[in-house]
């Protein structure tokens, strides 16, 4: 089998959260008294918040402040509005019989992304979380690192699925190849790294794609 671990980016990719995640960002960004363009939203969605509020702050210390806010305020209310994108239980439910290790690397909070996962039925199939810590972990190659060493897996087994440039760079950092997911938030017509095999356009054609290449094996 040339993939083993299957490495799912969450937001975007597993779930559409821009409902939820722009609320609480209009909300972070008046409590502080700034007026910010909606439209450069999707791409605050992937990198850590961190790096977000330190691009208007320029304060470190004054980002991590700014995220304790976001967060406060998105698990108070706004995350139930996040939505499972259609086929992935199914997928996920499919990988997982078929003996694939279905796994979810995120710049979420991890425990807001395995809360996430238990309320829609996902953790029966999902193999391991390897989610945001704060000052531990926060870029995507951070992510992947941790599940990596963890599981003890081998990179030319794995793949990493996910919507942005941003999950791609991460791969290439840790040597992996990655798939796009079209139906997320990236800019689809810009991502052009060489670890990238594949685009796909639903969670059925990652999963084609991802078949495929073990039967190549």
């Amino acid at each position: 089998m040339m993939y083993e671990y299957l490495f799912y980016d969450f937001d975007g990719t597993i779930c559409d959260t821009s409902p939820g995640i722009y609320a609480t960002l209009d909300d972070t960004f008046a409590h502080y008294g700034m007026s910010v363009d909606k439209s450069l939203y999707p791409r605050y969605i992937g990198p850590p918040l961190s790096d977000t509020f330190y691009s208007y702050f320029g304060d470190r210390d004054k980002a991590y402040e700014a995220v304790a806010y976001f967060r406060n305020a998105y698990v108070a209310g706004n995350i139930k509005l996040t939505r499972l994108y259609d086929g992935i239980k199914e997928s996920f439910a499919r990988l997982s019989a078929d003996g694939f290790k279905v796994c979810v690397a995120t710049c979420k909070k991890e425990e807001e992304a395995v809360a996430l996962l238990e309320g829609f039925g996902l953790s029966d199939y999902v193999h391991f979380v390897s989610g945001l810590k704060y000052k531990v972990r926060e870029t995507k190659s951070e992510v992947l690192s941790n599940a990596l060493e963890t599981l003890r897996a081998d990179k030319d087994r794995c793949v990493m699925i996910g919507d942005t440039d941003f999950d791609a760079e991460g791969a290439l950092q840790c040597g992996l190849d990655c798939v796009i997911c079209k139906w997320g938030f990236g800019d689809y017509d810009a991502i052009n790294r060489p670890n990238v095999v594949f685009f796909a356009d639903t969670p059925e054609d990652a999963e084609r794609f991802v078949r495929e290449r073990a039967h190549l094996s």
